[in-house]
C-alpha cells in the first residue's frame, strides 16, 4: 500500500498512527517513517527535521517511545576532563552536556579545569536504594496495625525480603518502613537495583511482594488491598523531605578545596565564596521555602542525564542538593551533599546509541555490571560535576559577572 493511500485509511479512522506496525505487516523503523510524513502532509512542516538514523526504532518503540515520529536534536558540548577521587569513580571523566542553555557547557568546563586545577573532587557514598511506595488498605485501624507491627518484626521483614527476591535475579530489597494512616499503610520498600536505575524492577517486586502478604494474612482473616503500586511516598518525580533526608537512588556527599591564589586571580577571596553561598544558596533558598539550597545543580543534571540516557524528569530529586563553601586556612573549602542521584548505566534510555557511547566513552556502561559498580561511579561523576558546576556560578556571582557572563565567560 503506498503513502498516499495509507494517509486516507488514517483519515478515515479505519487504521491509527500507533496501530502501524500490526495492521501493515511493517517494523517500527518504516512505522516512523510514515507516522512522520503523515504529519508532515497534514501539518505542513519540514519532516527532516525530525528525522535521524542514530535510533532504532525496532529497539526502541515499547521501551523508551510509542508512537515514534522521529527524534528532535539538541547540542552536545564537551565541558573537560574531572578528577574525581571517589570510592568507586578514580580517574579522569570525559564530560559530556546537552543543552540548549548558551554558557552552560563553558561556565561548567571552567569550573572543572578550577577543581583539576586543585587536585580534583572527592565523594563519598553515602547510601544506595531505590524506593517504591506500595499502598496499602486494611479496612480498619485494628488490622493495619497489626500487619505495621508485623512488617516492622524481624518475621516480617525475611518474609518481605524472600518474597521480593523471588520477582527479581538482580535486585535486592535493602529494607522496608511503614506509615500508617488510620487503616491505610504506606509500605516504602528501598532495594539494591545493580547497574540499573531500577524502578521498574523495584515495583514489580514490591508489588509481588505485597501479594505474598495479602495471601498470608488471609488465613488471619485479615482483609488486605492494594489501592495504589505507588502511593507517593517513594517519592518519585516529586519534591519531597523524605528523598532529602532519607534519600533515593544514590546519596552522595563531595568536596573540593581551592587555592586563595587560584581565586585571587579571579578578584575573589574565598571569604567573599562563603559570604555569598551563605546569603544565597542557604539563607535566600530557606527565605523562598526552596527544597534545594544550591545555585543551578538542576542545570548540570538535566544537561547530563539527556547526555548519558537518563529519566530526565528525575532532576526533580536530585537538584534537592545542599552546597556548603567555607574560608579557611588552605583556602575555599566547598562541598555539596546530594541525596538523590537516581541514575543507570545499563537499561532504559542508556540503551540508545548515542546514549550507550557516551557512557562506554567514560567507561561506566553497565552491561554484566551485577554488582552496581558502574551506576555508583557514575553517580559520583555526576556530583563531581555539580560540585563544579555550583563552584563556577559562585565566583561568576562573587565578580558581579554574571550578567556579563552571558556575553562572554572570563576564563583565566
Amino acid at each position: 500500500m503506498d503513502e498516499d493511500n495509507i494517509f486516507k485509511k488514517i483519515n478515515s479512522k479505519a487504521l491509527k498512527l500507533y496501530d502501524l506496525e500490526k495492521e501493515l505487516s511493517i517494523d517500527s523503523n518504516d512505522a516512523t517513517n510514515i507516522r512522520l510524513n503523515y504529519l508532515g502532509n497534514k501539518f505542513g512542516f519540514d519532516t527532516s527535521k525530525f528525522s535521524d538514523n542514530c535510533i532504532d526504532f525496532n529497539k526502541a518503540v515499547n521501551r523508551n517511545i510509542e508512537n515514534s515520529i522521529g527524534s528532535v536534536k539538541i547540542p552536545l558540548g564537551y565541558a573537560g576532563d574531572i578528577k574525581v577521587n571517589g570510592i568507586y569513580a578514580k580517574s579522569l571523566y570525559p564530560i559530556l552536556m546537552a543543552t540548549t542553555e548558551g554558557k552552560l557547557v563553558a561556565g561548567v568546563s571552567r569550573g572543572i579545569n578550577i577543581v583539576d586545577l586543585n587536585g580534583g573532587v572527592s565523594t563519598k557514598v553515602l547510601s544506595d536504594g531505590m524506593t517504591r511506595d506500595i499502598l496499602v488498605d486494611a479496612y480498619n485501624i485494628d488490622n493495619a496495625f497489626i500487619v505495621k507491627n508485623f512488617i516492622e518484626s524481624n518475621e516480617g521483614n525475611n518474609f518481605l525480603v524472600k518474597a521480593f527476591s523471588e520477582n527479581t535475579s538482580h535486585g535486592k530489597m535493602n529494607s522496608v518502613k511503614v506509615f500508617q494512616i488510620g487503616k491505610l499503610l504506606h509500605i516504602r520498600f528501598n532495594a539494591f537495583t545493580g547497574s540499573a536505575m531500577g524502578m521498574n524492577m523495584i515495583t514489580i517486586a514490591s508489588k509481588h511482594a505485597i501479594d505474598s502478604l495479602i495471601d498470608r494474612f488471609k488465613s488471619d482473616s485479615i482483609e488486605l488491598k492494594i489501592i495504589s503500586e505507588s502511593g507517593n511516598m517513594c517519592s518519585d518525580k516529586k519534591p519531597s523531605y523524605i528523598n532529602f533526608l532519607e534519600g533515593r537512588g544514590v546519596s552522595i556527599t563531595a568536596e573540593a578545596i581551592i587555592s586563595e591564589k587560584t581565586l585571587n586571580k579571579f578578584g575573589i577571596s574565598s571569604r567573599s565564596i562563603e559570604r555569598l553561598n551563605r546569603l544565597k544558596n542557604l539563607e535566600g533558598s530557606a527565605m523562598a521555602g526552596s527544597n534545594g539550597f544550591n545555585g543551578h545543580v538542576a542545570n548540570i543534571l538535566a544537561a547530563m542525564y539527556i547526555a548519558y540516557g537518563q529519566d530526565v524528569a528525575q532532576i526533580v530529586e536530585g537538584s534537592q542538593a545542599i552546597v556548603e563553601a567555607e574560608s579557611t586556612e588552605k583556602g575555599l573549602y566547598i562541598s555539596i551533599l546530594m541525596p538523590s542521584i537516581e541514575v543507570g548505566t545499563y537499561g532504559g534510555g542508556t540503551s540508545l546509541e548515542s546514549q550507550k557511547e557516551a557512557l562506554k566513552m567514560i567507561g561506566l556502561y553497565g552491561s554484566n555490571d551485577y554488582k552496581g559498580i558502574t551506576r555508583l561511579a557514575f553517580a559520583e561523576v555526576i556530583c563531581s560535576v555539580a560540585l563544579a558546576g555550583e563552584l563556577n556560578l559562585l565566583m561568576v556571582e562573587a565578580a558581579n559577572q554574571l550578567s556579563s557572563s552571558h556575553g562572554s565567560l572570563n576564563r583565566k
